[in-house]
């Protein structure tokens, strides 16, 4: 009993006890305001930009920039990542006035916060509580703005900072000392800011943004790299986050965090407000190697996932706990009385499945329960117990101070199979608090301390019980709680935003007759989830369902933002003629019977649209059915899809009225749409556009000039906006030159796809007229002969654009267009 009051009556931060847990409301919506966000004198709002959050103790610290005619901090606390209590300014030094993209770290008993106030290099303040109050403990480091660190399962420190060449990295040799730059490869193509670092199953992931915090344009990209210095590579995939229209724009500045469940990472970002910024996160589900955003989103979306046990001991009458004694951890008898051999500790009541995460956290007091100092103690130790079943199978991590490591035990039947060592730094503080996290998948178990992997070990062992444990030692104990989510499990059940994109490996659990049915009795490609459907790596990224055959399906949990009619573009890949789909919203069929195009092999990927699928807002379950053949699949996108109405502007009124003007001189004159500069454009129509035709007249003012027709365009946004950027676009350009006839893709940057050089030169100041039929993921460009294509292009890339507006653009000089058509094919 003495045992339980002790620990139970523990609570180490007092955060934990004030907050408790509060009710988890069924949904959030992007943008979340805070209470006691910041403003201007004026009293302008101001907001909450660049946040970053910290999570201690099972508490969220969430801390933002400062408004830049104020001094001073401020942080918020939470449990859910949604419900936030405001805790007053956590520094209130002068040099924080406009403290920007304030950071918190915590290593060793102390939090160590970064910010650069004003933009004028960095400082390091610290403080023993993520409340503060923090205090100034360094000069001025340098470095420009938004400062982030990363620590790595060595204990290496490493420093991040922007550039106008890109994200920049410097290895620390202690929380105050930062060293020489070293540019990483993260790079936006001009000013490169808001760093975040995670490390990944082995590879290292890095989050930037740019280019500059008031353009539409303002986006998250990730590269990754098998080092934390340098080698980033940008995925294929960027941007991960972007909206330059609709409620949710200006989308940067991101940190990551784990959520609740202890599994699931939240990309947590500022919008723009105008003025100011707001806090907004949304979920991130992996796919192998890949990361996916599941956003922004800006329709209610389901609160993050609680874990399954959790306790923070603010009630020690709570009855979730039983008392256990292991004496055959460290003796060689199986049954030992000795007293200083025998650990006592209390697990949980409640048992993880299987596969788990867990998170624990503790520290070595002083003295003992008789008051004597732990050196002086024989045989002090303490740690965690997990997937314990009984006496004779379990695991231990346990922290041992004389040695300076973290040690690991696990016994199966009875029979311990090893121990194993991990070195920790030899002015580790024991008798401040540390977290211990352990995940297990399948037999495979990870064991982490402050952040750090420092095992990977294999034991023949289910799931079971968790707790603490300790022997002949003051022990005090934190936060603790499971959840039966790991490594990114919690993409299977979360309702995916729609529109959207959905993996097809990332059907819902349950098993057969749940979540799937499978005809195999087992994964035949034997990679990414457990269970009878068959997965293999794609060599696009990550890993698709394959050897789906007639009768198969798959169920998919979606939420969806507002009913509608919507397109479904799935990602396909087979041999077969007879390959059929249908898709399902419980017994409603959404689709009919579809066919499913022969792509010509397994590794070669086509993207086919099924339209005009009626959806009702709200969380619900779709069902992807196998209908008849074989085929591969990798991923379904839901876009709004609506008619393309006949359009026809001849500019005689003297007006562009239903167009948006982005970069570049834009006029009317006399009955023509006038367009130039180094980069120009303009569009219409809307995102939900899918196949239609346009048609127009073009003449071309100068040689250097690139002249023509954007389709399928989205998020667009003025490059010129505070920066000199072209390609702030995702759509397709068709363009004549006095060379030719090409066509490209815009996509925050330029891929050149194909082209027709023409067998003599077009000419200036000629009337050509250009038309270009998109339909799917073909695109045909006419010129003149509007019989006969002269490109004839199918998008058969990873990121085919199938919906959006349509316009026209120049680059390198003017043109004048007329006679503007767009109608329904």
């Amino acid at each position: 009993m003495n045992y339980f009051l002790k620990r139970l009556c523990f609570v180490f931060i007092v955060a934990a006890c004030t907050l408790g847990f509060s009710s988890v409301a069924f949904a959030y919506e992007n943008p979340i305001i805070l209470p006691n966000e910041w403003k201007w004198d004026t009293g302008v709002y101001y907001g909450s930009g660049d946040p970053y959050i910290l999570k201690h103790n099972g508490v969220y610290y969430l801390y933002v920039s400062t408004v830049d005619d104020k001094s001073g901090i401020k942080v918020w606390s939470s449990n859910n990542l949604v419900n936030w209590t405001y805790e007053g300014l956590c520094a209130t030094d002068s040099v924080t006035k406009a403290a920007y993209a304030p950071e918190v770290v915590y290593w060793n008993g102390y939090f160590y916060m970064y910010t650069s106030p004003g933009g004028n290099g960095h400082y390091v303040l610290r403080s023993d509580s993520p409340t503060g109050p923090f205090k100034v403990k360094t000069g001025n480091l340098g470095h420009t703005i938004d400062g982030h660190v990363f620590i790595d399962d060595d204990g290496q420190w490493y420093f991040y900072n922007a550039s106008d060449s890109g994200i920049v990295s410097h290895p620390m040799t202690d929380p105050y000392t930062i060293g020489k730059g070293t540019t990483t490869g993260s790079y936006m193509g001009g000013w490169t800011e808001g760093a975040t670092l995670l490390k990944r199953n082995g590879l290292y992931y890095m989050t930037y943004t740019g280019n500059h915090v008031w353009n539409r344009g303002y986006r998250v990209n990730y590269s990754t790299s098998g080092s934390p210095i340098t080698n980033f590579v940008p995925s294929s995939e960027n941007p991960a986050l972007i909206n330059t229209e609709g409620p949710v724009h200006g989308t940067g500045h991101n940190s990551m965090i784990i959520g609740p469940d202890l599994d699931t990472y939240y990309m947590v970002y500022h919008s723009q407000a105008d003025p100011g910024r707001h806090f907004n996160l949304d979920k991130v589900v992996w796919n192998g190697k890949q990361m996916d955003v599941l956003g922004p989103t800006s329709s209610e979306q389901p609160d993050p996932d609680m874990p399954t046990f959790r306790d923070d001991f603010s009630d020690p009458y709570k009855n979730k706990w039983s008392g256990i004694k292991i004496s055959n951890l460290t003796s060689t008898k199986k049954h030992n009385r000795n007293p200083h051999n025998r650990w006592e500790g209390m697990v949980s009541k409640s048992t993880t499945e299987n596969n788990f995460s867990a998170e624990f956290n503790l520290l070595q007091l002083t003295t003992d329960q008789k008051g004597h100092p732990p050196d002086k103690v024989r045989n002090p130790g303490y740690g965690v117990v997990f997937a314990y079943q009984d006496n004779e199978n379990y695991g231990v991590a346990l922290i041992n101070k004389n040695d300076h490591r973290l040690q690991t035990q696990f016994v199966v039947n009875g029979e311990k199979q090893g121990w194993e060592h991990s070195p920790l730094p030899d002015d580790y503080d024991y008798n401040v608090l540390h977290n211990i996290r352990v995940k297990k998948d399948a037999n495979q178990f990870k064991v982490f301390i402050d952040g750090m992997l420092k095992q990977t070990r294999n034991a023949d062992l289910d799931g079971g019980k968790i707790g603490y444990m300790d022997r002949n030692t003051n022990a005090s104990f934190g936060y603790i709680a499971f959840s039966n989510k790991v490594n990114g499990s919690g993409a299977w059940d979360t309702p995916k935003p729609v529109p959207g994109e959905i993996d097809a490996v990332h059907y819902m659990s349950g098993g057969e007759g749940v979540g799937y049915h499978d005809k195999s009795n087992d994964n035949i490609g034997g990679m990414y989830r457990h269970g009878a459907v068959d997965i293999r790596l794609n060599h696009e990224g990550g890993y698709n369902v394959g050897w789906n055959q007639t009768g198969e399906w798959l169920k998919y949990k979606v939420n969806v933002a507002e009913t509608g009619t919507y397109d479904v573009d799935l990602r396909v890949a087979t041999t077969f003629n007879d390959a059929k789909i249908r898709i399902w919203s419980g017994t409603q069929d959404l689709t009919g019977v579809v066919d499913v195009p022969n792509t010509g092999g397994w590794n070669d990927w086509e993207t086919f649209t099924i339209k005009n699928l009626p959806l009702e807002a709200g969380v619900q379950e779709l069902k992807v059915e196998i209908v008849e053949g074989e085929y591969d699949f990798k991923s379904m996108a839901f876009k709004k899809g609506s008619p393309v109405p006949a359009i026809t502007h001849d500019f005689n009124d003297g007006n562009d009225d239903g167009w948006k003007r982005y970069e570049g001189d834009i006029s009317v004159e006399n009955g023509k749409y006038i367009i130039g500069g180094n980069y120009a454009k303009a569009l219409t129509g809307k995102d939900s556009w899918s196949d239609y035709t346009i048609e127009t007249d073009v003449v071309m003012k100068d040689s250097d000039g690139k002249s023509g027709i954007l389709v399928r365009s989205t998020n667009p946004a003025d490059g010129s906006h505070l920066g000199n950027f072209k390609h702030f676009n995702q759509g397709y350009f068709a363009y004549i030159t006095t060379n030719g006839v090409y066509l490209g893709k815009e996509n925050y940057g330029w891929t050149y796809l194909t082209g027709v050089a023409t067998s003599e030169a077009l000419k200036l100041n000629k009337k050509y007229h250009l038309k270009v039929v998109v339909n799917g993921t073909n695109i045909k460009v006419y010129l003149d002969d509007m019989d006969r294509p002269l490109i004839d292009y199918d998008d058969n890339s990873s990121i085919p654009f199938t919906h959006g507006k349509a316009g026209v653009r120049t680059s390198n000089g003017t043109a004048v267009f007329d006679n503007f058509e767009i109608y329904s094919h």
